[in-house]
């Protein structure tokens, strides 16, 4: 039984699209012999509670013409669609699983006991049509395109198949994004993160909804190079991206959005972090594109805090103020807009163009080869140390004179303390966690007060884009702006407590 780590980017397409893809000459190109086709039946085997999903495995047994294949795939993570698993293939007589061809150990103990064994049975099937395209580079990277259009079925259930799979046979991973994004000219294609044999289990046993994803821990240890962490804390930024953006394609939430955003602000200032050790890491057009979707988001998240967080409390105390239920109206109009912006760029042919060149850019790595830096390679530990107190530093300055700072200076001490927290996230697996959770922790509140203060400097930009239509309309406007400017001594207090919070905590990073 073979077990290759199987390396695949699966991406989504519509069935409208596919005309688009098979007329693409790079196809042609590429794959001198021509395509081939072939019918496809998977059978995938697990217990009643569902032993084998919440181990991470997937058991199936495909027929391909007469032939029956068993694999069983476990493990592995995905990146921006690109899906690497552990896969032990072997062929078996019919259409039930043979545990006599299991020979790895980490998988003959999982199946070596009679009960698991008679447990077993089909749960869902998949069924479809794959065509094959063998595929070269001009650089040498072999690569399996397969076309899959069918369905898969659990019971009277059904879910549609309609996706492209790239398979590195052999070269670099990034070859399977850039193949993507000249396909992506031609036919629209979206990175997918879920295998057929997840969304098999969704139709055949949901799991409670999935929440948004906030920022986790990066996996940073002592033994990575300055590069490694990088690319770990990269790939964790897009990660979150990733999540919240699927969620978002399935229904709305506030959340989702403030969320993508977070992600984006991450990875940005994660390519400015790393920049100094080598300034190719912060590509210009990587940036720009990033920015841009940061500014598609915004308006959604901003009106999504008027409505949320700001309009409501004034709207409670003041019930008898007749132009504030007008106002509210005219602001979830407006609100419904924006989120519809945000959602067509979500699912947009453009956001799936920066996810594919973020994936191609990480594996083909092209600051090593623009620039020669020994800082790249040196322990993350020395460099972690050196970028955390230079931002500590640039956060201090920028709080100089606290009590006189108007409000931009608030706002670049805002976004000054958020990038000292972003690196002091990036690189808490470096350090004690006590310590460095006090800390991240005294940042978090002040970034809170900091943002409850920008927040209002917002409400102010986006009553301005609300027509007025008489003195009573205008007059809910000023309310809400006199609302909030009488509760601004308040806040700044409190912020003036968090930014000595602040000051007074140990800095983890020294003598490190």
């Amino acid at each position: 039984m073979n077990n290759p780590t199987e390396i695949e980017l699966k991406l989504l397409i519509a069935p409208a699209d596919i005309p688009g893809l098979l007329r693409h000459p790079l196809l042609k190109a590429l794959c001198q012999p021509g395509p081939k086709t072939r019918k496809l039946t998977s059978i995938y085997f697990d217990t009643d509670d569902f032993v084998l999903r919440n181990q991470a495995i997937a058991l199936r047994v495909r027929r391909s013409g007469r032939q029956w294949i068993q694999t069983i795939k476990g493990g592995g993570s995905v990146q921006a669609g690109l899906h690497q698993r552990d896969e032990w293939e072997a062929p078996v007589a019919r259409d039930t699983p043979d545990f006599g061809k299991i020979t790895d150990p980490s998988l003959t103990q999982l199946f070596a006991t009679e009960d698991l064994r008679q447990r077993l049975h089909p749960v869902f099937v998949t069924e479809f049509k794959r065509t094959v395209w063998l595929l070269q580079t001009e650089a040498g990277d072999e690569v399996e395109m397969a076309l899959d259009q069918g369905e898969i079925r659990a019971g009277q259930k059904i879910a549609a198949i309609c996706e492209v799979e790239l398979e590195l046979k052999a070269g670099n991973p990034a070859a399977l994004y850039e193949l993507a994004l000249a396909l992506h000219q031609a036919a629209p294609l979206r990175a997918e993160n879920a295998s057929k044999a997840e969304r098999g289990y969704a139709l055949c046993a949901p799991r409670d909804e999935q929440l948004p994803l906030k920022a986790t821990m990066p996996d940073v240890t002592r033994e990575m190079t300055v590069d490694a962490a990088f690319r770990s804390i990269a790939w964790n930024c897009i990660a979150q991206l990733q999540h919240n953006q699927n969620r978002l394609l399935q229904g709305y939430d506030p959340e989702l959005i403030h969320q993508m955003r977070v992600a984006v602000r991450r990875l940005r200032s994660a390519l400015s972090l790393f920049a100094t050790a080598a300034p190719g890491i912060k590509d210009a057009g990587l940036n720009e594109a990033l920015h841009w979707l940061a500014s598609q988001l915004g308006p959604a998240r901003d009106w999504d805090v008027f409505l949320g967080a700001m309009l409501p409390p004034v709207v409670t105390a003041l019930p008898a103020e007749e132009g504030l239920v007008w106002l509210q109206q005219k602001a979830e109009k407006v609100c419904l807009e924006k989120r519809e912006q945000a959602y067509v760029v979500a699912a947009g042919a453009r956001y799936s163009e920066l996810i594919l060149r973020l994936g191609a850019w990480l594996w083909r790595a092209p600051w090593r080869t623009t620039t020669v830096s020994a800082e790249l390679d040196m322990p993350v530990s020395v460099f972690a140390a050196q970028m955390l107190d230079r931002r500590y530093r640039q956060t201090c300055r920028c709080g100089r004179h606290l009590k006189a700072l108007t409000a931009e200076q608030r706002h670049a001490l805002r976004i000054a303390a958020k990038k000292l927290r972003y690196a002091a996230e990036f690189f808490s697996g470096l350090y004690p966690g006590k310590l460095t959770r006090r800390y991240i922790q005294a940042l978090s509140h002040l970034q809170d007060e900091l943002g409850m203060l920008n927040d209002q400097v917002v409400a102010g930009r986006l009553l301005a884009q609300i027509v007025m239509e008489d003195r009573l309309h205008e007059r809910a406007s000023g309310v809400i702006t006199g609302w909030y400017t009488c509760q601004t001594d308040h806040h700044l207090a409190v912020m003036a407590q968090a930014w000595k919070r602040f000051r007074r905590c140990e800095i983890f990073w020294i003598n490190e």
